[in-house]
């Protein structure tokens, strides 16, 4: 009764706060859609760095597996084309170790 009587004095107050009652909640409503909308968008473009950053760390890798199988190969070729130089490099190599072992205790 109270609401209908303040609705009848002040009709042009009453329409004018259903107004402001519905654009608030249609800027509630906009705020919620616009923040989805950005979520959304910030997750995709996460999901694509990190897709970015793994291919980019899977090629680095096979950079360095390449370069490690080509040290590799090239001190087998060495060791096969020299063989003896080897076993007196290593040879000697053991017997600074063993010396230097014996000559700090």
């Amino acid at each position: 009764m109270e609401n209908q009587r303040i609705k009848s004095q002040f009709p042009k107050t009453t329409d004018d706060v259903e107004k402001l009652k519905q654009t608030a909640s249609d800027a509630a409503s906009d705020v919620g859609d616009v923040t989805t909308e950005h979520a959304s968008r910030a997750s995709k473009q996460i999901k694509q760095l990190a897709g970015d950053a793994k291919e980019e760390g899977r090629q680095q890798l096979e950079q360095v597996k390449g370069r490690l199988e080509d040290v590799a190969t090239a001190a087998r070729d060495y060791f096969h084309a020299r063989p003896a130089l080897c076993l007196v490099f290593a040879f000697a190599l053991g017997a600074f170790f063993a010396r230097r072992s014996c000559s700090d205790e």
